[in-house]
């Protein structure tokens, strides 16, 4: 009987060994998030196949659906080959790539939020050391971003104005505001009644006046109106002196950006955001054109 006992209270101290074993194990584990930079869902597209590819991650979960198969990743499951480890595991580089895989095995890959052609975007580089290799995905916001994602801009057709239609007219934040004369002759005169104009965000019409070479016909709330010359108006509201883009709006701000007709602004390395200051310009803030897009310079 007592041979009995010693061997119940042996089996009860191993079974206490081995509840506070897992007790410590459980409390050891610790979940893995997915930084909050990478949190959402992108997207990127695939030109030779023609398909969509869709990246998605949560806190503690990251499901990645390629073209050829799915990668799954979770933060919050410890499987018994993980040795009280996460499935997921995840580090940073010292280029701010975020290494994110499966523990113990070789699926890995590098992801860093970055702007890309005016875009947020996930940069993907496929190569064991991130910005080595010459194989690069971009994940975006959106599909029609992931399959155009190229920053265009709408150019004038041309700097000038016709003499039979109007056609868009932009004020110059370098010429600052804009007297506009209720008739021709005023205009000529420069004198008489007149509106100021100071705008640089709205789109005007204009045209020459079939009369006088030198004079404007300008659109202003559904009612015309003159001027001597066309100095403060042109057919563009963005133009590029140099390597420096000037404009009222910022890079990204696509569908109100029209370009002066005849520039080349991808050859340029700075965008200035501006507006009327006096009788100059002011910079409200300033961007550089990186690898990555358009970055704010200030």
């Amino acid at each position: 009987m007592k041979k009995h006992r010693i061997t119940f209270t042996v089996i009860a101290l191993m079974s206490a060994c081995a509840t506070l074993s897992m007790v410590d194990s459980a409390a050891s584990a610790k979940a893995v998030s997915i930084p909050s930079s990478l949190r959402g869902t992108w997207y990127h597209y695939d030109s030779s196949y023609g398909s969509y590819e869709r990246f998605h991650a949560t806190k503690y979960h990251l499901k990645i659906s390629w073209i050829n198969g799915t990668s799954s990743y979770s933060g919050v499951k410890f499987p018994g080959y993980a040795n009280g480890h996460a499935e997921m595991y995840v580090s940073r580089t010292p280029k701010g790539y975020y290494k994110i895989g499966a523990y113990a095995s070789d699926d890995e890959n590098f992801f860093k939020r970055v702007t890309h052609k005016g875009h947020t975007a996930i940069k993907q580089p496929w190569h064991e050391i991130p910005d080595t290799g010459t194989y690069v995905d971009y994940w975006y916001k959106t599909k029609a971003i992931a399959k155009h994602p190229s920053v265009k801009y709408k150019a004038s057709k041309f700097n000038g104005y016709y003499y039979d239609k109007y056609t868009p007219a932009y004020l110059q934040a370098d010429e600052g505001p804009q007297k506009l004369y209720t008739s021709a002759s005023d205009a000529n005169s420069k004198s008489g009644h007149y509106i100021t104009v100071k705008s640089i965000y709205k789109k005007y019409y204009a045209k020459w006046d079939s009369e006088s070479n030198d004079v404007i016909r300008i659109r202003v709330n559904g009612k015309t109106y003159y001027q001597k010359d066309n100095s403060g108006f042109q057919s563009f509201n963005s133009w590029k002196d140099g390597n420096r883009i000037s404009s009222p709006y910022s890079p990204t701000s696509r569908s109100k950006i029209v370009m002066r007709h005849g520039d080349k602004y991808s050859k340029s390395k700075y965008w200035d955001k501006v507006e009327h200051y006096k009788t100059g310009v002011l910079i409200l803030k300033s961007w550089k054109f990186t690898n990555s897009g358009w970055v704010k310079d200030r």
